[in-house]
């Protein structure tokens, strides 16, 4: 198992910027009176055909050259069955893949979160040319932001800029503190 879900999360949006998407979707859906966390990441990537889409499964299996095995996914896989979950993956050749996780909070094997806040930033920043639609769900409300929108604000700033970096940290902080949830 990993050490938290939000290394699952950035484990499946570098896999979309491989895949050459342009667009990421990424949400979280925490709905603690049923006791369920949900993630989901959409991309407009290359996609893979049903051969392929099977043998990402694999543990053994790898699309990159530099590595010999690809347990991103086949983690994810296992932890969320282990957690009284389920997993789905789709996918399209020309029209991306899907991702959906989800898993029992309360389970003793569930993982905790994550910094959630440092995780979005380092992916904004990280991938400051796709654009990445994030929302998180809870009981709470909604914190959602595209950095699309972001981008149009700051002009031709890059996102790793020391003032975009602070504004980004604190207008994240701020959204995620009125809406997360613990996780157990």
């Amino acid at each position: 198992m990993v050490e938290d879900l939000c290394f699952h999360l950035h484990d499946l949006v570098q896999n979309s910027a491989a895949a050459g998407a342009n667009n990421i979707s990424v949400t979280i859906s925490d709905q603690a009176a049923k006791d369920l966390i949900t993630m989901t990441v959409e991309d407009d990537g290359t996609g893979m055909d049903r051969r392929t889409l099977v043998k990402v499964q694999d543990p053994f299996f790898t699309s990159k050259n530099f590595k010999k095995v690809g347990l991103g996914i086949p983690l994810l896989k296992a932890t969320a069955q282990s957690c009284r979950g389920n997993f789905r993956i789709s996918s399209r050749v020309g029209h991306g893949t899907k991702v959906r996780a989800r898993l029992q909070k309360s389970h003793v094997d569930c993982p905790p979160l994550g910094d959630l806040r440092e995780t979005l930033l380092s992916l904004l920043v990280g991938f400051d040319r796709i654009n990445i639609r994030f929302a998180y769900q809870s009981e709470k409300g909604e914190f959602a932001l595209a950095s699309e929108e972001i981008r149009g604000q700051v002009g031709d700033l890059h996102f790793s800029h020391p003032e975009i970096q602070r504004f980004l940290k604190g207008y994240i902080h701020e959204g995620l503190a009125r809406v997360l949830v613990p996780l157990a």
